[in-house]
């Protein structure tokens, strides 16, 4: 998994659960609940990468609640990946469909605001990518650029956990566990060669979180560690090493509006290659100002996010995004546009191996829909 993907489902999966916890409220299967968010990313990188790499996505969410304790949510996307790349020649790769389709449950048990997940990944997506495929595959799951979807599809997999949350006093605090495993599957298409069996390891991530209300707002702090059993491709045995999550999140009202801050830092350990070989820790760092505006019926929110990635023997990687997002309500639906401008640098190699940078330009769009 890129650190990326990590980040994000961390973050989704965990911190926030912990401010929901003195907030609990009984849901009944009318409170279905869904999302759609098509996007598009696209990058330009200068000499010496000469690449330009674009993702239209479409995620598609859709939330069930059975009864006050019991809920399902089920989540699956079409993206549709592009990856060009100009020089001598001009090579382009593209990749598009289904990715794999999540379905989780969720039970709520007690008063003490304990919850047991289980979820489930069907193989809905291209696990297998032909030759022509990889290098639109493999760069949208790039760790620095975050693209909406990083993976196409990795076969059929579990996980199971259980989060306990439930005030101390002003405080909320919350503690989590969880574990994946993951099936063997098929990751290239060798036309007619040898096939290459890959075998991920199991994961196992541990997570703690608090919050406590500032103002009008709150703020909140989570940590999350994941280790990782040895991956296993072709009969190599490998390991990427494994992941310290740390995250902040601030929001609070300043004169007609709202700021908010919010920032993570992912480091991930030293590991090994295919080959045996050494490879080394990096860290991502990320940072984002938000302020939100009411204009009449309409919200608007300018934004600015930062991010750094360092990796050794390297430059540093780094961007500036620039955006601006509107909420407004139609019909008894939330609708958000969004959109931003990004410059920035990226490690990069020279056509004598020499390590520099290279300059990066890039813009994004979307648009997210929710029901309920």
């Amino acid at each position: 998994m890129s650190l990326s993907a990590f980040c994000r489902m961390a973050s989704a999966s965990f911190v926030a659960l912990v401010a929901l916890a003195p907030s609990a409220r009984a849901q009944s299967a009318l409170d279905v609940g869904a999302r759609l968010a098509p996007q598009f990313y696209s990058y330009k990188i200068s000499s010496p990468s000469n690449t330009t790499i674009s993702e239209f996505a479409i995620p598609v969410f859709v939330q069930v609640p059975v009864n006050e304790r019991l809920s399902f949510d089920i989540g699956t996307s079409f993206a549709q990946a592009r990856v060009e790349q100009t020089g001598t020649t001009k090579v382009v790769s593209t990749i598009s469909g289904l990715t794999d389709t999540q379905i989780r449950g969720n039970l709520s048990l007690g008063t003490d605001f304990m919850i047991l997940t289980a979820g489930v990944n069907l193989p809905t997506g291209k696990s297998t990518v032909t030759a022509n495929q990889q290098r639109a595959a493999g760069l949208i799951g790039s760790d620095f650029l975050a693209f909406p979807i990083s993976n196409m599809g990795s076969g059929f997999g579990g996980t199971g956990g259980v989060v306990v949350a439930r005030p101390v006093g002003d405080w909320n605090v919350g503690f989590g566990l969880s574990v994946r495993h993951s099936a063997q599957y098929d990751p290239f298409d060798a036309a007619g060669g040898a096939v290459l069996h890959y075998q991920p390891g199991n994961e196992y991530r541990a997570k703690v979180g608090v919050d406590h209300p500032v103002g009008t707002g709150r703020i909140t702090l989570g940590l999350t560690y994941s280790t990782f059993g040895n991956d296993e491709l072709a009969g190599s045995v490998y390991n990427t090493g494994n992941r310290y999550l740390t995250q902040i999140d601030f929001n609070n009202s300043l004169g007609v509006g709202r700021i908010s801050v919010s920032g993570w830092n992912l480091f991930r350990t030293r590991g090994t290659l295919v080959d045996g070989s050494l490879l080394d820790h990096e860290n991502i760092s990320n940072g984002t100002l938000a302020y939100s505006l009411p204009v009449g019926s309409i919200v608007l929110e300018p934004n600015v996010e930062g991010r750094a990635w360092t990796q050794v023997g390297s430059a540093t990687s780094v961007l500036g995004t620039f955006g601006l997002r509107m909420q407004l309500h139609v019909a008894g639906m939330a609708v958000i546009p969004s959109g931003g401008f990004t410059v920035g640098q990226v490690a990069a190699q020279s056509a004598t191996s020499a390590m520099t940078t290279a300059s990066l330009t890039g813009f994004r769009g979307a648009l997210t829909i929710r029901v309920r």
